[in-house]
């Protein structure tokens, strides 16, 4: 695995992937497949993150 580093990081996480992808060369395809699956991934973070939190919070 490696650590990628974007330009634009407003979350700050850190972004790893198996090889080392060439996003510059990426088809726009490619590129779209890769923004979604990461926004999944950001996306269900969130949601167990708030979830574990809320969980907490009625204990």
């Amino acid at each position: 695995m490696k650590e990628i580093e974007v330009k634009d990081n407003p979350l700050g996480i850190k972004i790893y992937a198996v090889g080392e992808p060439d996003i510059d060369r990426m088809t726009e395809e490619e590129y779209n497949l890769f923004a979604s699956s990461l926004a999944f991934y950001i996306n269900d973070y969130v949601t167990k993150s708030e979830h574990d939190k809320e969980e907490n919070d009625a204990v």
